[in-house]
């Protein structure tokens, strides 16, 4: 769960921000943070809610243009992974406008406990999306990355419902004994570690596509045609594209790793956390993950769009079949070279 989250309890003789005890992760004193952060606030939670309204539109108006094609290998892929992204975009802004990181100063107990399952269910899936969007990158391309059991859609839901679950059991068992914090703490670090695994697979992926098309292009000047050159211009734009996400990936999930074991964990021994870089914080992530979001539909929608211009058979223009006439033509050499040596 984020940081600014807290569980509010009155004494008998205070009824001020002051008197408020923080959930397990320290936030800031929110009624002195939002008089500093001024017009700075109203642009955090109204910017980043639209932001993540937009992305809970687009995802569901690609699962309604592609209806027809939900029920094919990549088709439910990608129903799966824009269904995250809407229920990510969904819960997000839902917070944002509602309650943002339950700062109200009449925010109920019940309110609180929608606000950190929704917030921790809204980070899980954009997790979920991010590695799904990985996993038809692989398959579309034929890349091959990590163990076998991983690349495939039934372990990565699963991977995600399971995160789901633990993070609905933690939340729960801390809401009531709040010393069982350690299970919060063990759900960011594995999820962010996982994240990090994650994007960091972007980037090999991508430089291993990288090479093959090299090695590709090299061979593929024997037999040159305009199909060629037009799908790996549509590679190496991919291949960017697989590059920049694998950046903001690495430092999104680096800077949720460091929020869960720093300052703002739930094994900090202060109650309320310096306003202004608490917001630094925050508004870095928010813009991380919006980004993450928007190259999942980038690299999406360039997947479709070469899917468009070659057939309806093929998701994607693949590296893997320009790699393979060029093991074709590596084969016919050394067969050639083996009979002129016998010969």
């Amino acid at each position: 769960m984020n940081s600014s989250f807290k569980k509010e309890t009155f004494s008998s003789n205070q009824t001020d921000d002051s008197s408020q005890r923080s959930w397990a992760e320290p936030s800031p004193h929110w009624l002195e943070a939002i008089k500093e952060w001024n017009w700075l606030w109203e642009v955090h939670i109204y910017g980043f809610g639209t932001i993540f309204v937009l992305i809970a539109f687009f995802a569901l108006f690609y699962l309604v243009v592609s209806r027809k094609t939900a029920f094919t290998r990549h088709g439910v892929h990608l129903a799966v992974m824009n269904i995250a992204l809407f229920t990510s975009g969904f819960f997000r802004s839902l917070i944002l406008f509602w309650d943002p990181y339950a700062s109200s100063s009449d925010t109920t107990d019940l309110q609180l406990l929608i606000c950190i399952i929704s917030w921790g269910i809204s980070t899980a899936c954009i997790t979920s999306s991010f590695s799904i969007m990985l996993l038809i990158f692989l398959e579309t391309t034929r890349t091959s990355l990590g163990p076998a059991r991983l690349k495939n859609l039934p372990c990565l839901v699963s991977i995600t419902l399971v995160h789901i679950l633990y993070l609905l059991v933690s939340d729960l068992v801390v809401w009531f004994h709040r010393e069982a914090k350690v299970m919060i703490f063990v759900c960011h670090v594995t999820f962010a570690v996982w994240g990090l695994a994650v994007s960091i697979g972007y980037s090999i992926a991508g430089i291993r596509m990288w090479r093959n098309l090299k090695s590709s292009l090299a061979m593929g000047k024997m037999f040159y045609n305009r199909a060629l050159g037009r799908e790996s211009r549509r590679l190496k734009r991919l291949f960017v594209l697989m590059c920049w996400a694998s950046c903001f990936g690495v430092i999104k999930f680096s800077l949720s790793l460091y929020t869960a074991i720093g300052e703002y964990g739930v094994f900090a021994d202060i109650g309320y956390v310096k306003s202004w870089p608490w917001f630094a914080v925050q508004s870095s992530l928010r813009t991380l993950e919006s980004l993450m979001c928007v190259f999942i539909f980038i690299i999406a929608f360039n997947n479709r769009k070469m899917n468009n211009n070659i057939t309806a058979d093929i998701y994607l223009p693949e590296v893997g079949r320009i790699q393979q006439s060029l093991n074709q033509v590596k084969l016919n050499q050394v067969r050639d070279l083996q009979e002129t040596e016998l010969s």
